[in-house]
């Protein structure tokens, strides 16, 4: 009984960090509170760990040819095909979650900050930026993600739709349900404030154009 709570607590508790790191960098950006969401999600990659090492001790024995046969039933039970080499997704998803921490780590906290003290010409005042939706302007200066971390990013996020909804029932299933309709606003937000600051920039550019052609 203690193993099987001790397995199902820690992936849960570390889904909790996901979710909350995800929302937080969706709706405050990746440069708020750097250390806090740091410390989140090593806490979140410590608790998966533990996770790995509950299921392969007291479920798998230490096996992968018993994993691979537990996820070809699992498989079977969804999809009415027995395939198990979905094990091999979730060894990835551990790989990378482990590298993603410690390029954090390793990463100076001054990489990923913006700069948010210093006004840029054409912005609000800071009593009227605190009121209002955070949009990006002209200008600012904005962190820049590595390629390779965005692409890990969207492979970690597949392996949690797939664990937490596809391949999940009951209780999980339903809070990982309720969890992705909640991250999908400030999602939306953060597309709609990129699509202003773009469209933002374009009048710029089309003004300077049109001058042009009035002086030819």
């Amino acid at each position: 009984m203690f193993g099987e709570l001790l397995t199902k607590w820690t992936i849960r508790l570390a889904l909790c960090c996901y979710v909350a790191c995800l929302a937080g960098w969706l709706s405050l950006g990746p440069a708020r509170q750097p250390r806090v969401a740091r410390l989140i999600w090593t806490c979140g990659c410590v608790l998966f760990d533990v996770h790995v090492v509950c299921a392969f001790h007291f479920y798998h024995h230490w096996s992968h040819a018993v994993a691979w046969r537990h996820t070809a039933e699992r498989t079977r039970e969804l999809l009415g095909v027995a395939v198990g080499d979905g094990i091999y997704c979730s060894y990835l998803f551990l790989l990378l979650w482990i590298a993603d921490v410690v390029w954090l780590w390793l990463t100076p906290l001054s990489d990923v900050e913006t700069d948010k003290t210093k006004p840029f010409a054409g912005s609000p005042t800071a009593s009227v930026q605190g009121g209002a939706i955070d949009v990006p302007q002209a200008g600012a200066r904005r962190p820049r993600t590595p390629v390779w971390r965005a692409l890990v990013h969207v492979f970690l996020l597949f392996v949690v739709v797939n664990g937490a909804i596809v391949f999940e029932a009951g209780v999980t299933r339903w809070v990982g349900i309720i969890a992705g309709l909640a991250l999908a606003y400030p999602a939306a937000c953060r597309g709609y404030n990129y699509l202003l600051s773009r469209s933002a920039n374009c009048p710029v550019e089309s003004t300077s154009k049109a001058v042009a052609v009035h002086r030819i």
